[in-house]
């Protein structure tokens, strides 16, 4: 009986190890913390213009369509309001005998996106002679704000 009473002393003693053990697992603390951290803010982007090929212009001629590609370079979206163009000096052809019409975009790009606008091109009766641009290739610069 003295062997049957170590084990059961012994078995007692696991159990209680056991419990212990256990109830141990379940036991925490609980705390508060803070801290900080830190974000960095982009920078806009310029957007990109091009406008696509002119049909031939003519003084005192009709309006010409011209579509406007906008482009979104960046990373972070775009307001674009309205784009204008004016049109470049070619030797003796005057830009400022050709009218670009401003057209509205007012509108949102967003990031790596392109869309298109449409406008007018005129060439302008000025008056004089102006032989001088039968032929010419004709620069428009665009520009948004």
């Amino acid at each position: 009986m003295a062997r049957h009473g170590k084990k059961k002393v012994m078995m007692l003693g696991v159990v209680v190890l056991a419990i212990a053990l256990g109830t141990g697992a379940y036991a925490y603390f609980t705390s508060t913390g803070a801290g900080t951290g830190s974000a960095t803010v982009g920078s806009s982007s310029a957007i990109q213009l091009s406008g696509g090929p002119v049909g031939t212009l003519y003084p005192d001629g009709g309006d010409v369509p011209v579509t406007v590609t906008i482009h979104n370079p960046g990373g972070g979206a775009e307001f674009v309001n309205q784009i204008s163009g004016t049109v470049a000096n070619n030797g003796g052809c005057l830009g400022t005998w050709f009218q670009v019409d401003s057209a509205s975009y007012a509108a949102t790009l967003a990031a790596g996106a392109s869309d298109t606008v449409s406008t007018n091109v005129r060439m302008l009766d000025s008056g004089s002679d102006q032989d001088v641009c039968q032929g010419k290739s004709m620069t428009i610069n665009w520009s948004s704000n």
